[in-house]
């Protein structure tokens, strides 16, 4: 009997052991591939113009060939025609003496004229040079024959090469490695146009013999044009032929080389970034610090985002290549990388070649299906390897999915055509339908919807022998789509269903074709060497981590013990990186210039800063600091007032007047603003082109515009809580000019509630709306006022609607002859602490910062670090003109921010927001006439200031000097 509980246990464990060791070996290969050709996807898109997957399929299926023989070349001086406001000039190359083309312009268009041989399939080179420093990558649209041959020409990119500035990374005062800033490595590039969201392979062009019109049309960036080139497609042999032609023989030695990811020689884009890893194992280890010790792969993620590595071998032979990797950020999905060695893919294995999903730094072995390595051919001495993001393998997918969500879309607005509700998603649950009888064709088309659905989800996890993240939520998609034809008639019933689905199928739709993985090294061995590197496991993991928490009792992590006395003690409210970019650019340039040493630190909480000050431990300037905190230290004598200094006025030249109202406080000044999110107005181009309707200028044409958009089951969508345009539209202020008492309580100011309120009420405009990108994107929302993080999320994460796309100013309202299109623009900051000993040179470290220079070097060395989407949105005026904007998207942006007037932050105006919430819900959701609504609001308003205007010692004869008179800002005078 003692023995018989120990048993049973064993047996149990043994069953289960059992179970999922047959359950591996069953599982594995379980998922049936399913071929991209299986996927249904649509062949052209709304303007007609054929995807290039869809002329691939044609091309092989009509039997087209590729064309053999020697290039075609066009001289870029040879062009036949040039249009818009193109600017062009015939110049001498400086190093070889040959003309080349300088379009010194991102505007206009050039052609060229071209005598093909023979008809067939040919790939497009250009030979080209960065014209300017002032974006990440350059961008032309292409015609041939004055239409685009394929969707994806609508942009090509022309990739910059880059590479850290310092290396190895400078250090700071902890031992905490300092990110190096980014240079652009000069020179010729010779680009074969591809694009890896669709192709491992550069894009093929099926060409008729005889002349033809080649037309590139800029787009964001000058460049210089040495040739342009129609080439043979290369041939890549397989594995099996490639080891045919190989001459050379496995040495037998024992011989490896490891190559440390970061010490990459070249990459295409600046936002592929190195990063820090802290685990067991991890080359270098970084001993509790910060050290960027891997290729970070949240920062190597995009299609076409390439990295490369030198590394030399001691003679002529076979190898084989090691790469220690993780990537485990798209759940259970295979991530690819396309393979190059010294220019070219060795053989057809290494396009898109699987990297399988894993949860640690793992080694592994380039290795064909069987897990046999793979050899390489390598003469004696240096070469190259290049990986390439590569999301070609889920272009069908992705194709199918974005046609699928348009249907979903599109039969969302016809049930609410029939059902007459726009708006809160929710149908009526008390009505029967018969939804058949004004949709017929609703089953046939639900069950479309499913089926492309199925298809997906089959191919995915074919493809990834695996159930993933994305699986799963289309799985869930999938259910919601059967609940609805179980019965169509209750659909009506529940219309939230339809964002639902919508929403389930975008989440995965957004991240589709990252390819994020982490690279510790690489290592080049003879076949049969054992390098002995060590992986993490949990095992190895527990001694790493208490080693790193020992580390905390001796290590120091404040830099505060090592500074200086009378250096200037400056905090930020950012990140490590910008607070590192910050402190180089302090010690190279300000330090050498003024003599003033200064520390950086980082200011995590802006909490601490109020306890800092409260303890009398205090920086002597705080940077990143929220709009309203300023003022309220000004308030209480905290922050000091820099109309002191001499020349303020001429620094405050640098802002707009009416952003600065935001620090203005009883005639004193307490910040300068350092960045700065406008708004604008996004709208889909081809929208408005085919219901026939003109961009809005001011709200009078919304109003005319919205009848169009609805009629389509269509919106525009407005941020439902931001009241401040429609105010100082109407020429009116939110306080009296001496800043005690609500000043809102105007004819006028009922005109604006009045407006604001009836967008939502009388016409309709959506209450709720999670996220207008997502919105914009599919198209049920074309048209709308967003910020400027809309704008960054469009230029780096829409790329299937880019060039369809534009900016505007927000609508205004028509006085005086002129649209005015008055907005608050949100402000970080900068201020002086009262009890700093160091003001002077607090001022002058000021004055340095917030200039037109450094703040556009600043901006620069931020975008070249992270990329585009982290733009800085600078506040100085002159250094925001200048930023890398194409020439389409400057004009609007210069031209909303010429209508920049901000509230002023008073005694207890912290309730203005509230009380207009307060005020939009009542008359939007209570239906409360708005007079009434808005009465109470500034009813409560008063009393809350007064209030605090008591609590603050301030008397009611007292004025704080409120200022109104803010003109649009003249461009021309500043620049």
């Amino acid at each position: 009997m003692k023995y018989r509980k120990p048993l049973i246990y064993l047996a149990i464990v043994a069953v289960i052991a059992g179970y999922y060791g047959i359950k591996a070996v069953t599982d594995k290969n379980a998922f049936m591939a399913v071929s991209a050709d299986n996927v249904k996807t649509p062949q052209k898109n709304e303007q007609g113009i054929p995807y290039y997957q869809s002329l691939l399929r044609e091309n092989a299926a009509s039997g087209k060939k590729s064309y053999a023989g020697q290039p075609i070349e066009i001289p870029a001086t040879a062009y036949t025609r040039v249009t818009g406001d193109a600017k062009t000039e015939k110049v001498k190359d400086a190093e070889s003496g040959a003309e080349i083309l300088d379009w010194k312009n991102a505007s206009g268009a050039v052609e060229w004229e071209v005598d093909i041989p023979e008809d067939g399939l040919y790939n497009l080179e250009v030979l080209y040079q960065s014209g300017s420093e002032s974006s990440v990558s350059i961008n032309y649209g292409l015609k041939i024959d004055g239409k685009a041959p394929f969707f994806e020409t609508g942009i090509i990119e022309f990739v910059k090469y880059w590479r850290d500035k310092t290396f190895p990374y400078n250090k700071d005062v902890l031992g905490n490695e300092i990110r190096s800033q980014q240079e652009q490595i000069p020179g010729w590039k010779s680009m074969v146009y591809s694009d890896f969201s669709v192709s491992s392979k550069p894009l093929e062009f099926f060409m008729t013999k005889g002349k033809h019109t080649v037309r590139f049309e800029a787009q964001n960036e000058p460049m210089l044009w040495k040739t342009i080139r129609f080439i043979a497609p290369a041939q890549i042999p397989t594995y099996a032929e490639y080891l045919k032609s190989t001459e050379a023989k496995d040495s037998g030695k024992s011989w490896f080389t490891k190559i440390e990811a970061e010490r990459y020689i070249q990459k295409s884009h600046t936002s592929v970034q190195t990063g820090s890893r802290n685990e067991a194992y991890v080359s270098p280890d970084p001993a509790g610090r910060m050290k960027y010790n891997v290729i970070d792969g949240e920062r190597w993620k995009k299609p076409g985002e390439w990295i490369e590595w030198e590394f030399e071998v001691p003679e002529t032979g076979m190898y084989e290549i090691d790469v220690k990797y993780f990537q485990r950020y798209q759940g259970n999905t295979n991530v690819y990388r396309t393979i190059m060695i010294d220019g070219k893919v060795p053989f057809s294995d290494l396009l898109h070649y699987t990297f399988p999903y894993n949860k640690r730094l793992d080694i592994y072995t380039l290795q064909d299906a069987e897990g046999k390595p793979y050899q390489f051919q390598l003469e004696k001495g240096k070469h190259v390897i290049r990986m390439t993001a590569d999301a070609s393998g889920v272009n069908s997918p992705y194709l199918s999915l974005s046609a699928t969500i348009d249907d979903i879309y599109e039969l969302e607005r016809e049930v609410r055509k029939v059902t007459g509700d726009y708006g809160a998603n929710s149908g009526d649950s008390t009505r029967t339908w018969d939804l058949e009888n004004y949709i017929p064709d609703i089953q046939p088309r639900l069950q479309s919807i499913r089926d492309r659905l199925d298809t997906i989800t089959k191919y995915l996890t074919g493809l990834n022998q695996n159930t993933s993240t994305a699986t799963n939520t289309i799985k869930t998609g999938i259910s919601i789509v059967d609940d609805m034809l179980t019965d169509v008639d209750k659909i009506p019933n529940s219309l939230r269903s339809f964002p639902d689905l919508e929403s389930k199928l975008g989440a995965w739709f957004d991240s589709y074709n990252l390819q994020s993985m982490t690279v510790d090294f690489l290592v080049v061995r003879e076949p049969g060497t054992r390098a002995k590197f060590k992986e993490s496991s949990a095992v190895a993991q527990v001694p790493y981590m208490a080693n790193n928490f020992l580390r905390t009792f001796y290590q120091k992590y404040n830099t505060r013990e090592f500074s200086e006395k009378e250096s200037l003690e400056v905090w930020i409210g950012r990140s490590r990186d910008y607070a590192n970019l910050l402190q180089e650019m302090i010690n190279q340039d300000f330090t050498e210039k003024y003599g003033i040493k200064v520390n950086v630190n980082l200011m995590p909480d802006p909490n601490a800063l109020l306890l800092s000050n409260a303890g009398g431990d205090q920086p002597d300037v705080a940077l990143g600091v929220v709009q309203d905190t300023p003022v309220e230290y000004g308030m209480r004598k905290a922050a000091v007032d820099l109309k002191q200094f001499s020349d303020y006025e001429e620094i405050a030249k640098r802002f707009h007047p009416g952003g600065m109202r935001s620090f203005q406080y009883n005639q004193g000044v307490y910040a300068l603003p350092e960045t700065q999110v406008f708004h604008l107005m996004f709208y889909r181009k081809s929208v408005l082109e085919r219901l026939g309707e003109e961009v809005p200028q001011t709200w009078d044409d919304v109003k005319k515009l919205l009848p169009s958009l609805q009629e389509a089951g269509m919106t525009f969508y407005y941020p439902n809580k931001d009241y401040t345009p429609f105010f100082y539209m109407y020429g009116t202020e939110f306080y009296t000019k001496d800043g005690l008492r609500p000043g809102f309580d105007t004819d006028a100011s009922y005109e604006a509630f009045k407006l604001w309120t009836e967008l939502f009420t009388k016409y309709g405009l959506p209450k709720d709306v999670p996220s207008f990108f997502n919105h914009f994107k599919q198209g049920d929302m074309p048209i709308g006022v967003a910020d400027f993080t809309t704008y960054l999320q469009l230029l780096s994460s829409a790329p299937e609607i880019r060039g369809d796309w534009a900016i505007a100013p927000i609508p205004g309202v028509e006085r005086d002859g002129q649209v005015e299109r008055w907005a608050q623009n949100v402000q970080m900051s900068s201020m002086i602490m009262e009890k700093s000993n160091k003001k002077d040179d607090a001022w002058t470290f000021l004055k340095w910062w917030t200039s037109d220079e450094v703040q556009r070097q600043y901006g620069s060395n931020i975008e070249s670090y992270f990329g585009v989407e982290f733009r800085w949105n600078t506040a100085n005026m002159n250094a925001l003109a200048s930023m890398p904007w194409s020439p389409d998207h400057l004009t609007p942006i210069l031209e909303q921010n010429r209508w920049v007037k901000n509230i002023p932050i008073v005694p207890g105006g912290y309730f203005l927001t509230r009380e207009m919430d307060f005020a939009w819900n009542r008359v939007v959701v209570k239906k409360v006439p708005p007079k009434d609504s808005l009465d109470t609001s500034i009813n409560s308003l008063r009393r809350e200031m007064v209030r605090k205007q008591q609590n603050l010692g301030i008397t009611s004869d007292e004025n704080l000097h409120i200022e109104s008179d803010t003109q649009p800002y003249d461009w021309g005078a500043s620049r």
